[in-house]
């Protein structure tokens, strides 16, 4: 604490008996910073910020001092209570609140270091009021509500709306940037399929929503049913859900896809899940995955594996597991449409085993880690040949990987390659580690004769052989070339 009733004596006498410092002054010879005028927040102003900045004129100092700046920030008139001493910037911003409706005097003192120093003219100015959080009704997104609300305006800094229940949304729900909502314990937001939620957001005004009790699982989340093209995320942060279930199945994360769903994500940021971040776990979606983050949870993806190529960028560490979960679809569990796998900063995680069908171009970028739990693996073209392809193109740098969650020999079944004459098949600058399990011939089977190249690939801790050809001695639309085994129990090439 310091006291500026003192200071404003000793300018008053000095303003009033010299012009200047003469030789009974306490540094004779050296001369005050000059004047100079506060600019934000002005005199008089109100409805000011609780956390506003101040700034003001460069006091220029006649002798060539540096000069520093003290500033005082009172309810009293003049202000005597220091906020901030020595700044060589000319602004300022207090680390915490100000009061909500209340009076405020400023002032800055110049100071050059040789005892000379410049008070400031006082402002004075008055805070805005503090505005309570809305409670929102259960019925307050429903259709058959007159009072319907269809926007969520940015109303104060801080929480905006407060909801208490799972609450519906049945109507086109439009969120500003900036609001905050908190859900209390237990409760959540159901879009229904007549419903739809457009938060759009901004780097420096993201939507948030968030907890009352900042615990992991403290709220269930949000789930969707809507195929509106309406619905997107894109600055929004989704903290402390995943608590309990939502829908008729029971299902749990902190955002949950219904099947058939429309949903746009970019820079969407799920932190502190007590369950999945995301879980989209049926079928038929149309949703982009774009530059989000989720950490802090069990598993920041739990989808079916036609979503794993709509994820663009986005980091995914910090989960109990780190990986991208991935179940065949709940319709065909297969991958029957061309698509790619993007190298992510985690391993893409084999739950149930995946076919390859229908024609479908399966291509995995290099440094793709792809991982399979214990007896998992990959099918192509299981029952007919549908010309249906699997790309695995690494480089000598960023190899692509197979292996299991289980680092052990056999701990996956294989790759199995079966009536497929597509020319496209190839695997290339590959480790295959930990394949060879209950029932598999080999890490790579070859059913029917399939087209298929392998070259450059290492075989690693395989419970079988390397290759494998089932139905004849040998595959003559095999390519393969310059590969290598380490620790492969059934040696390279093998047949029934």
């Amino acid at each position: 604490m310091k006291t500026l009733k003192s200071t404003l004596l000793t300018l008053l006498v000095i303003s009033v008996f010299s012009c200047s410092k003469d030789d009974d002054s306490p540094n004779p010879g050296n001369q005050a910073p000059s004047s100079f005028n506060l600019i934000t927040v002005p005199d008089g102003t109100t409805d000011v910020d609780l956390k506003p900045t101040f700034t003001w004129e460069p006091a220029i100092d006649p002798d060539g001092d540096a000069v520093s700046y003290d500033v005082y920030l009172d309810t009293e008139n003049p202000p005597t209570t220091a906020v901030a001493s020595g700044l060589s910037d000319i602004t300022y911003m207090p680390q915490d609140n100000l009061n909500p409706d209340d009076t405020y005097y400023w002032a800055v003192m110049a100071k050059d270091g040789n005892q000379g120093e410049t008070l400031s003219n006082v402002a004075s100015f008055t805070t805005k009021e503090e505005i309570a959080p809305i409670v929102l009704d259960c019925n307050s997104f429903q259709s058959n509500n007159n009072d319907a609300i269809l926007l969520l305006e940015n109303r104060i800094d801080g929480v905006d709306y407060i909801i208490d229940c799972v609450i519906p949304v049945e109507i086109d729900l439009t969120i500003e940037p900036g609001v905050v909502i908190e859900f209390a314990d237990a409760a959540g937001m159901n879009v229904k399929e007549s419903g739809s939620v457009s938060a759009i957001g901004s780097q420096s005004a993201p939507i948030t929503f968030t907890a009352l009790t900042k615990t992991k699982g403290a709220w269930k989340g949000i789930i969707s049913s809507s195929e509106s093209v309406k619905n997107q995320f894109d600055y929004v942060t989704i903290d402390y859900a995943g608590g309990g279930t939502l829908g008729g199945n029971n299902e749990s994360g902190s955002l949950i896809f219904r099947p058939g769903i429309y949903f746009r994500l970019n820079n969407v940021s799920i932190t502190n899940g007590a369950t999945n971040g995301l879980k989209a776990t049926w079928y038929d979606y149309n949703v982009e995955i774009n530059n989000c983050t989720i950490t802090g949870c069990d598993t920041p993806i739990y989808a079916e594996a036609n979503v794993a190529s709509h994820i663009s960028g986005g980091d995914f560490t910090g989960n109990t597991i780190d990986a991208i979960r991935l179940i065949g679809d709940a319709g065909s569990r297969k991958i029957g449409n061309s698509q790619t796998w993007k190298n992510l900063s985690v391993p893409y995680r084999i739950a149930e085993s995946l076919s390859i069908e229908d024609g479908a171009k399966f291509t995995i970028e290099p440094g793709v880690v792809v991982e399979f739990e214990d007896g998992k693996g990959i099918t192509l073209d299981k029952t007919f040949n549908d010309g249906s392809a699997l790309v695995a193109e690494g480089t000598p740098e960023n190899p692509i990987v197979f292996t299991g969650v289980t680092k052990a020999p056999g701990a996956w079944h294989s790759i199995s390659i079966r009536r497929t004459s597509s020319v496209q098949n190839k695997i290339d600058n590959v480790l295959i580690e930990y394949a060879g399990g209950a029932g598999a011939g080999g890490a790579i089977e070859m059913w029917v004769d399939p087209v298929l190249s392998v070259t450059n690939t290492t075989f690693k801790d395989v419970d079988a052989c390397a290759l494998y050809n089932r139905y004849g001695p040998a595959n003559p639309n095999l390519t393969e070339g310059n590969n290598t085994l380490e620790n492969v129990s059934g040696g390279y090439m093998c047949s029934e």
